[in-house]
């Protein structure tokens, strides 16, 4: 049970949403394995920021709360923080990231702190905490994709109109389809990372066939950014493919999250939901394993054996 007055503060780590919330449920177990009480807060510095990022939190937008605690309890003049920029008056704001040392040195000193807030902004891996999981932890012993299922089972509650949203989308378009293939397919500005990009997404097509030579009834469920290469899936397997009505750039140089101000922030962040969830009510999957979109789907669900694949970069 964690000790009253000894908070997490977790604040956006300002990229993708899976790797924000990958970043979250980094520090939940920080929070579990030092005895603290986590809150998260994403104001401006997420790009799924809310129309009032000094006020409202945009995580809870999505998510139920991890705690009965909000950033403004933690707002207190008797309260010591760490780092020591932090304190009650600018939580809510954006701030430069702290914490960036991954070395054991600097992660064993966060977990030594005394201070009533510790607040985190940057994405420690799970795979740098396994570590310190001490035997009495649930999670001790387990792989690193293990312990991201039990944190993402045990914490990620999505809000009930999300809920709502996933369920009906899947009686109208997919209960009936079965089996379906998810397919998750990133265009957009990932080419600047990934430079070969466009020829693994051209090793797609022939995963596909063959799973459609295996199971000839099957439907695709496909998830992408790109209008560009959602063109070219319906022209190649037409009436089996499914896909929600999310927002897509026309530009493949132009990230839909990080780029296209003029859509609302809320809605980005829906849509990659809506997706995620959608794709693990598929019987398959293959994803690609640079991408925290197809990582997470990884995590939100327990994938019988030979049912998921991740391509290789």
């Amino acid at each position: 049970m964690p000790q009253r007055d000894r908070f997490l503060l977790i604040k956006a780590w300002g990229n993708g949403f899976w790797s924000d919330t990958a970043h979250v449920v980094g520090q939940l177990l920080i929070a579990e394995l030092t005895d603290r009480i986590p809150v998260i807060y994403w104001g401006a510095d997420s790009l799924y920021a809310s129309e009032r990022p000094l006020i409202k939190d945009a995580f809870t937008m999505y998510f139920l709360p991890v705690s009965n605690y909000t950033v403004d309890h933690l707002a207190n003049e008797n309260y010591t923080f760490y780092p020591s920029r932090w304190n009650r008056s600018n939580l809510r704001l954006p701030g430069t990231k702290d914490l960036a040392d991954l070395e054991d040195a600097a992660i064993a000193n966060v977990f030594s702190r005394s201070e009533n807030v510790v607040v985190s902004n940057v994405h420690i891996f799970v795979h740098h905490l396994i570590k310190w999981i001490k035997e009495d932890h649930p999670a001790y012993g387990l792989g690193v994709w293990d312990v991201y299922s039990y944190l993402y089972k045990k914490y990620l509650k999505l809000q009930p109109y999300l809920s709502n949203e996933i369920e009906d989308f899947y009686l109208k378009n997919m209960k009936n389809k079965h089996p379906i293939l998810g397919v998750h397919i990133r265009g957009s500005d990932k080419i600047s990372e990934f430079p070969h990009l466009y020829q693994l997404n051209n090793s797609y097509p022939a995963e596909i066939d063959t799973y459609l030579k295996n199971n000839p009834t099957a439907s695709i469920f496909l998830l992408t950014d790109s209008e560009s290469i959602l063109t070219k899936y319906q022209q190649l397997y037409g009436d089996k493919l499914i896909y929600t009505n999310c927002i897509r750039t026309q530009n493949d140089n132009v990230s839909v999250h990080a780029g296209l101000p003029y859509h609302d922030k809320k809605q980005k962040g829906i849509d990659v939901i809506k997706d995620s969830y959608l794709a693990t009510k598929c019987d398959h999957f293959i994803g690609a394993s640079y991408s925290n979109v197809s990582m997470a789907i990884q995590g939100l669900k327990v994938w019988p054996e030979g049912t998921i694949k991740l391509i290789q970069y």
